[in-house]
């Protein structure tokens, strides 16, 4: 291989490892129908829980708001890994730490 081929074959691989990084940030944003299935999946989550505990509905409706925190605070920590690992292809990006 001459110095032109290697050239280009680098040139190639640089650019095949960007477009990887560019479809990975574009993968990780996000979108209003993950958000539905999150909160779809929640509220089932508590209408299973009722049906299965129906005295919950009894007591307090501190309980039902508990059930709500812990559901929304799941919801929040998926949304922030993904956040996060958006951010890290997008740093790699800019930086062409590649």
């Amino acid at each position: 291989m001459d110095k032109d081929q290697v050239e280009a074959h680098s040139l190639f691989n640089r650019m095949q490892k960007k477009q990887a990084l560019l479809d990975e940030f574009e993968k990780l944003r996000p979108n209003w129908k993950g958000s539905i299935i999150r909160f779809a999946g929640m509220v089932l989550g508590i209408a299973f829980l009722i049906w299965m505990y129906p005295e919950i509905m009894q007591q307090p409706v501190l309980y039902v708001f508990l059930i709500l925190i812990f559901g929304m605070s799941a919801e929040l920590h998926a949304e922030s890994k993904k956040i996060n690992k958006r951010i890290d292809a997008l740093h790699r990006l800019l930086k062409d730490d590649v």
